[in-house]
């Protein structure tokens, strides 16, 4: 039987497509995979339009699903199914500082870090992606050239979204509320300056701080840092009879 695989999944944007791709790629032979998703995670998903994609790779037999922190109640129960052995692995990618900072510090008061605190405990191998550690491309979901704006007495763009996601600002012409975003891209046929890019790429550097946490990160006993979701295929047990 395939090994089963907790994925807690957090608010960073980088590495995000490429973690839910390697989710698919998993579940393709055969792994059952739950994911675990913070409340920012679950906003970043939706604002990179993967959510819907997640919930569709993640159908199938328990524990097979999405369980988000928004609705779970407090004390996180859905995490402690590793004390169950019901997983072989639990990854976490991307991770946030912030999470990485919890897990070195033992804190555990998000869905995510308690998860990782819940691996720890029971000894499961915890692979943990840090986005902070590397210097990485990443996607903002909607940029916006203000330059462009300018040209406009008001903001067109905004008359054209159904969602609301984009409202008229006196002082920046245009604001946008990223969670409200659906990407239907309407506001692209309503902007006549161009002045909206989705999934506008970015360079995230790492600095000497957080360097030193992601070091005493790799100091826990049963912790493997790793730099891409990829590695987590080759980690993973992938030899093993169906």
């Amino acid at each position: 039987m395939k090994k089963s695989i907790a994925w807690g999944l957090t608010g960073a944007g980088a590495l995000l497509k490429e973690s839910v791709e390697t989710i698919k790629e998993l579940v393709s032979l055969g792994f059952k995979i739950t994911a675990y998703v913070s409340k920012a995670g679950e906003t970043v998903l939706s604002a990179y339009g993967l959510k819907g994609e997640l919930e569709r790779t993640l159908v199938g037999e328990y524990p097979v699903g999405v369980v988000y922190e928004s609705a779970e109640p407090p004390g996180f129960p859905s995490a402690g199914r590793l004390y169950l052995g019901m997983y072989s692995y639990v990854v976490i990618s991307p991770a946030t500082m912030n999470t990485v900072s919890k897990i070195v510090n033992g804190i555990a008061d998000t869905l995510v870090s308690t998860l990782a605190m819940h691996a720890i405990k029971t000894g499961k191998p915890l692979l943990v992606l840090p986005v902070d550690a590397y210097e990485v491309k990443s996607l903002i979901p909607v940029f916006i050239d203000r330059s462009k704006c300018e040209q406009c007495s008001s903001c067109l763009a905004a008359l054209k979204c159904p969602a609301g996601a984009l409202k008229e600002h006196p002082v920046f012409k245009v604001a946008i509320d990223i969670s409200r975003c659906n990407r239907c891209y309407s506001c692209l046929e309503g902007c006549p300056r161009g002045a909206i890019v989705f999934d506008y790429e970015i360079v995230v550097r790492p600095v000497p701080y957080y360097v030193e946490i992601i070091n005493k990160l790799r100091g826990i006993p049963g912790v493997k840092v790793i730099e891409h979701p990829k590695q987590v295929l080759s980690l993973v047990s992938l030899r093993e009879p169906n």
